[in-house]
């Protein structure tokens, strides 16, 4: 059941029935906090900004998880956006993941349908900014924003339950918080379209918050997820 909706109170039957409609509902409220657009292949998500200064290996994150680490926290479980994203029409596939093989490094890039991560929230002057979430990103040395490059639904996964919890599965991003991933654990809901090694001694950290761009701790936020638009952006 690599996909399963049953964590959501949703199903696959429900998701296939609206994505086959010829008429689809224009707009959706699943679950709290998160509004789905069928026609437009969008999933909006309200979020806050929990961190101003350091490293990221998250864009969001479920609360009290990687917080410290993160630039947004979304109330709305992982699989509630899991099954947004499918509401929306969007096909999950497997997250990125990277090993040693032999003594070699090996990349497994993500699967799924591609995304843009944007966000749009109000400033201290009242006007409304919507840019992409690549904006609040920088390297270390303040010198490259991160690339504007898509973002892929892998899905995280679904992994046997441990002896305390019962029979059955659960949704391993439940459980980790993992809902946008910048480098990659392999249990992220969305990945970056490039594998980025969630260990220092294997790739150096490499990005961090873009601090004076980043609005408040605290700030209101809402998180946008569309079908990708292909840019001609590249990595430093």
């Amino acid at each position: 059941m690599t996909n399963g909706l049953h964590l959501t109170g949703l199903t696959f039957a429900t998701a296939a029935l609206l994505q086959s409609c010829a008429g689809p509902p224009l707009v959706l409220n699943p679950f709290d906090d998160i509004v789905v657009f069928p026609k437009g292949a969008a999933v909006e998500i309200a979020a806050w900004t929990c961190l101003e200064a350091g490293w990221l290996e998250q864009i969001a994150c479920a609360p009290n998880s990687r917080e410290h680490e993160s630039l947004v926290v979304v109330k709305a479980k992982p699989s509630e956006v899991h099954a947004a994203l499918l509401l929306a029409g969007f096909e999950p596939g497997s997250p990125g993941t990277w090993s040693y093989v032999d003594d070699a490094l090996q990349f497994t890039q993500p699967t799924g349908d591609r995304l843009d991560v944007l966000v749009r929230y109000e400033n201290a002057a009242g006007d409304t900014i919507q840019e992409p979430m690549s904006a609040w990103i920088q390297d270390h040395r303040g010198q490259h924003e991160f690339p504007d490059e898509p973002w892929v639904f892998g899905g995280s996964a679904f992994e046997k339950n441990l002896p305390w919890m019962g029979p059955g599965e659960h949704y391993v991003a439940d459980m980790t918080g993992s809902i946008i991933g910048l480098v990659t654990f392999g249990d992220e809901v969305i990945g970056f379209s490039r594998v980025i090694a969630d260990q220092e001694s294997v790739q150096p950290p490499a990005w961090e918050v873009r601090t004076e761009h980043v609005p408040p701790v605290g700030t209101q936020v809402t998180l946008i997820l569309r079908r990708a638009v292909p840019t001609q952006s590249a990595a430093p």
